[in-house]
C-alpha cells in the first residue's frame, strides 16, 4: 500500500466540471389547406319554376300553342343537359387545375410527449428531462395570390405550450465515467492515479413553459402528382423552452483504487488523512486484500479524516433551471391530398438548421454565478431539425373544416462550446484564507511559500488550484470548445379549426 501526498488539484471539487455538472419543441402541424366548392358548384340538379294559368285557347290556337310549348320543352331540356354537360366540365376542370388563393387561418390545441438531453463528452456528465408532457396552442395564417402565372404565399405561425404534470430529470455523473477531482503522487513525486468523483441525481420537474413563431414564403402548388399538390416554402423557426427541477435528491462518492473481482469492477472510496501541517495523505491500496489504513499506521495527533465527495444530499427547492432556445432557416413541403369536396389529407416535411443555446442555472451551487451559472452555445446552421405532421380534414361548412392529426419533433447538435460562471468571490475569499493561515509560519514571502515556489516546501494545494483557476478560466469563466450533444425531441396529437376566406 502506498502512502500518497497531494499533487495540485487538476480540477478542484465543485469547479467547472464537477458533480451535479450541468449537461431535444415542439412542432407546429403543417398549415391545413382545405378547398371546398360552394354549395351551388356542388348542385347538379335544374331548378324551374312556370305559371300554369292560362284561359281555354280555341281548337287553332290550342293546336299552335301546343306546339310552340313542344318546341319550348325541347328546348329546354336540351339546354339544360348542354348547361349541366359545361357545368359539369368546368367543375371537373377547375379542381384538375385551380390553384388555391386568398386567406387562411388555422388554430389547434395538441397534447406532446417529449425527452431532452445533453451530455458534457469530456466532463462525463449527462442531464434528461425524460417524458415531458407539454399542452401547446398554436395559430398560424397565411394568404396565398396570384403573380403572373404562379401563385405565391405567405404565413406566419405562434405557439405556446405549459408543462403538463410532473416528469423526472436525471443528473448523471455516473454512466461516463465520472469526473476528475484530483491526482495524487507519492514521496517521490511520482503519480500514482487520479481521485474520481461520481455523483447521481433525480428531481422533479413541473411548472415548464414553451414558445415559438415561424415565419416563411412559398410557391403554392407548385407541381402536382395525380390529387396531390405539392407546395415547397422557406421559411424561420423559433423554439424556446424552460425547464425547472425541484426537490432533488442524490448521492455522490469519490473513489481511486479500482479492483476486478469476478468480472466487476470496485473502487475504494476516498478517505484523507489531513494533518497538522495542512498536508494531506490518502492511502492507496495495491492488492484488495490489504486494508485501509494500514494496520500499523499511526494517525498523527491532530490530523482530521476526510471521506472527500462521498455523501448524501438532498435540495428541496429548485435545484436546476434551463431555458434553451433552437433558432434558424428552414425548408419544407407541405402535400395536399383531396380525398373528396368534404374530405382532404395533408402532410409536410421540414428540415432546419438552427443555432443552439441554452443558458442554466443550479442555485444550489456555491462555487457558480448565478442566475447564469452555464452557457451552451453553437452558431446558426450549427444544428439540426426534422420536423414532420400529418392532417386528416373534413369540412363542417363551406369554408370550416376540422383536423386531427400527428406532429413530430427532432433537434439535435453536436459539438457545441460550454461556458462556467465561477464565483470568483467564494475562491478569493478562500485563497485569502488560506494566506493568512500560512503567514503564522512565513511572515516573509508568504504567498510564494504557500504556492509551493520555494525550495523543500510542498505548499497549500487548496491556494495552488485556486491560482490554477484563476490561469485557465480567465475573468471567472470556463470555456470548453466542442463540449455539449445534445437533442430534443417530441410526438404529439393535435386537433384544429381551421377556414378559408
Amino acid at each position: 500500500m502506498k502512502k500518497v501526498s497531494l499533487l495540485v488539484l487538476m480540477l478542484v471539487p465543485f469547479v467547472a466540471n464537477a458533480a451535479g455538472t450541468y449537461y431535444t419543441g415542439t412542432y407546429q402541424s403543417p398549415q391545413t389547406r382545405y378547398s371546398t366548392q360552394t354549395y351551388a358548384q356542388r348542385q347538379t340538379g335544374y331548378n324551374r319554376s312556370y305559371s300554369n294559368s292560362y284561359s281555354q285557347p280555341s281548337s287553332y290556337a290550342s293546336t299552335r300553342y301546343n306546339t310552340y310549348n313542344n318546341y319550348n320543352a325541347n328546348a329546354a331540356n336540351q339546354n339544360r343537359t348542354n348547361g349541366n354537360a359545361v357545368a359539369n366540365q368546368q367543375t371537373t376542370t377547375g379542381a384538375q387545375t385551380s390553384k388555391k388563393t386568398g386567406f387562411w387561418l388555422d388554430a389547434g390545441l395538441s397534447h406532446q410527449m417529449a425527452q431532452w438531453q445533453f451530455e458534457m463528452v469530456q466532463s462525463g456528465s449527462i442531464l434528461s428531462y425524460d417524458n415531458i408532457g407539454w399542452n401547446v396552442l398554436d395559430v398560424s395564417a397565411g394568404y396565398a395570390f396570384g403573380l403572373g402565372n404562379t401563385t405565391m404565399q405567405i404565413d406566419a405561425g405562434l405557439l405556446y405550450g405549459m408543462q403538463w404534470g410532473e416528469n423526472a430529470m436525471y443528473d448523471d455523473d455516473i454512466s461516463n465515467g465520472g469526473y476528475l477531482v484530483t491526482s495524487w503522487i507519492d514521496e517521490n513525486k511520482d503519480f500514482i492515479g487520479d481521485q474520481i468523483g461520481h455523483a447521481m441525481s433525480i428531481g422533479t420537474s413541473k411548472g415548464g413553459n414553451m414558445l415559438g413563431f415561424n415565419v416563411g414564403v412559398g410557391l403554392t402548388d407548385m407541381f402536382r402528382a395525380g390529387k396531390v399538390s405539392f407546395t415547397p416554402s422557406i421559411g424561420f423557426r423559433y423554439l424556446k423552452y424552460k425547464l425547472t427541477t425541484e426537490n432533488n435528491y442524490g448521492l455522490a462518492v469519490d473513489t481511486h483504487a479500482c479492483f476486478e473481482i469476478n468480472g466487476e469492477i470496485q473502487c475504494d472510496p476516498a478517505i484523507v488523512i489531513i494533518q497538522p501541517d495542512g498536508n494531506q495523505q490518502i492511502f492507496w491500496r495495491d492488492d484488495i486484500t490489504q486494508t485501509i489504513p494500514p494496520a500499523d499506521y499511526d494517525i498523527p495527533q491532530g490530523s482530521a479524516i476526510s471521506t472527500e465527495g462521498t455523501y448524501y444530499y438532498k435540495q428541496p427547492g429548485t435545484s436546476h433551471s434551463y431555458e434553451t432556445t433552437w433558432m434558424g432557416p428552414y425548408i419544407a413541403l407541405d402535400m395536399d391530398y383531396e380525398i373528396n369536396q368534404n374530405n382532404a389529407v395533408n402532410a409536410r416535411v421540414e428540415l432546419g438548421l438552427p443555432g443552439y443555446e441554452s443558458i442554466g442555472d443550479q442555485p444550489y451551487r456555491f462555487d457558480w454565478a448565478h442566475p447564469k451559472s452555464v452557457e451552451d452555445t453553437t452558431g446558426m446552421f450549427g444544428a439540426f431539425h426534422f420536423g414532420a405532421g400529418a392532417n386528416w380534414t373534413t369540412a363542417i361548412t363551406d369554408s370550416v373544416a376540422l383536423s386531427i392529426g400527428l406532429t413530430y419533433d427532432y433537434y439535435t447538435v453536436s459539438g457545441a462550446d460550454a461556458k462556467t460562471y465561477l464565483n470568483m468571490n467564494y475562491y478569493d475569499d478562500l485563497y485569502n484564507e488560506r494566506l493568512e493561515v500560512w503567514k503564522e509560519k512565513y511572515p516573509t514571502d508568504t504567498e510564494d511559500y504557500m504556492l509551493g515556489l520555494m525550495e523543500g516546501v510542498k505548499g497549500d494545494a487548496t491556494a495552488m488550484n485556486i491560482k490554477y483557476l484563476r490561469e485557465t478560466c480567465p475573468g471567472g469563466v470556463c470555456s470548453m470548445d466542442s463540449e455539449i450533444e445534445s437533442f430534443y425531441k417530441s410526438l404529439g396529437i393535435r386537433v384544429g379549426i381551421n377556414a378559408r376566406f
